[in-house]
């Protein structure tokens, strides 16, 4: 290990000592900067850059630092995660907690404007953002306190433009998420006297359009692939097969199939009902045969005995309903290995990608724009246009009609 990469190291071992990480975390990230250390040795690189991570990290898993670590392969997580606190570091002088320990609790000088800001947000906005702001809170909150700053009055542009270069290794959307929030939460500060400066001025612009993406998709023979490869024969492969087809049938966003209750299906009617975590919509769509004999099937010979009155539940004791920061991404992951599926580096591999492709094949089908944007429960059809980036020839192979 060359000299400035072992600086570098101990440093962020130090401060993650300091931060109370956990031992075995630390050695994990220990055991992938001496691979990233060998791999410098073999390029015959002498300094550690965010190039240099990439190309590490893109030659081992054929993925790249952008892809947020939720969503890539769970073997890939810690290397993912060890090479971003080098980052962190270097960008910064300090590291992003992900998460801060249930006893955390913030200095008091934050906890009125907190607690103001947090309940104006659980009163205009849906269960789903609520979760997420509070989570981007706490980092920030947490990034505050290691600076030493406890009094809002006393955050500054250089401060803020700190924090969010911690940030700058995650993806444009999830910086983009970053800086609303942040907006959002000066704006609130500034309004309510607790700052004399609008702070939110000081929030960089992400760069990069959005928009432009063109969304991930799997064809029918993909989707048929993906199905038959479900062992339905096993309890979890029963439970798993009906995740997937609630995700190809009504294109539901993983966190309303997770949260999905027994109460919301009408069986007499042959239908099923639920809110929207997102957008807060109450959506009733039909329960088709398929998707019908896939929860009978689950409900008779695959779901544990449990009182959790969630349809999809753990299938280790104690039988509980997934989390509610469980994307669920290891059960499509898992078939889509099983599939055979590789081309990972220019399409997404989640739930979310079934959702994209129902879109597709109705506006491919000559589905009216307004009559998509009511099936997804989106509020606008300006978020429902993303789908007229994918080429017609390409629409033709999303059908999604699944035998």
């Amino acid at each position: 290990m060359n000299a400035s990469f072992e600086n570098l190291t101990g440093a962020v071992d130090q401060l993650l000592h300091t931060l109370q990480y956990d031992r075995h975390t630390i050695a994990a990230y220990h055991r992938f900067w001496n691979r990233l250390s060998e791999f410098m040795e073999q390029e015959g690189i002498h300094e550690f850059s965010r190039e240099c991570g990439e190309r590490y990290f893109y030659q081992t898993y054929g993925i790249t630092l952008s892809e947020p670590s939720k969503a890539c392969p769970r073997d890939s997580r810690h290397c993912h995660r060890a090479i971003t606190v080098l980052l962190e570091y270097q960008a910064s002088g300090t590291i992003y907690r992900r998460r801060l320990g249930k006893d955390h609790s913030f200095n008091q000088a934050f906890q009125p404007a907190i607690g103001e800001f947090m309940d104006s947000v659980t009163e205009t906005m849906a269960r789903t953002s609520h979760r997420q702001i509070r989570f981007r809170m706490e980092s920030f909150l947490g990034f505050l306190e290691r600076r030493g700053c406890t009094d809002f009055t006393k955050l500054d542009r250089d401060t803020i433009l700190a924090y969010c270069k911690t940030r700058s290794h995650v993806c444009r959307t999830t910086q983009t998420y970053d800086a609303y929030v942040l907006r959002k939460f000066f704006d609130f500060l500034y309004k309510h006297g607790y700052t004399v400066v609008d702070n939110s001025v000081f929030v960089p612009n992400v760069q990069g359009n959005h928009k432009g993406r063109i969304p991930s998709f799997y064809t029918a023979a993909e989707i048929t692939t993906l199905l038959s490869n479900v062992d339905r024969e096993n309890p979890a492969g029963k439970r798993d097969y009906a995740i997937l087809l609630f995700a190809i049938r009504y294109g539901m966003r993983v966190g309303d199939i997770r949260d999905l209750r027994l109460s919301d299906i009408d069986w007499n009617a042959s239908s099923f009902s639920f809110c929207q975590g997102k957008t807060g919509t109450a959506m009733t769509f039909p329960l088709l045969d398929d998707v019908a004999a896939a929860l009978v099937d689950y409900f008779k010979n695959g779901r544990p005995e449990t009182s959790c009155r969630n349809i999809f539940v753990r299938h280790n004791a104690p039988y509980e309903a997934f989390g509610q920061d469980d994307n669920l991404h290891y059960i499509i992951n898992k078939y889509m290995k099983i599939s055979g599926f590789t081309d990972f580096h220019h399409r997404k591999r989640g739930l979310h990608s079934l959702r994209h492709s129902i879109a597709g094949n109705m506006l491919n089908q000559g589905v009216p724009m307004p009559t998509i944007s009511e099936v997804l429960g989106h509020s606008s059809t300006d978020t429902t246009m993303i789908y007229t980036k994918i080429g017609t020839g390409q629409l033709r192979n999303c059908a999604l009609e699944v035998d």
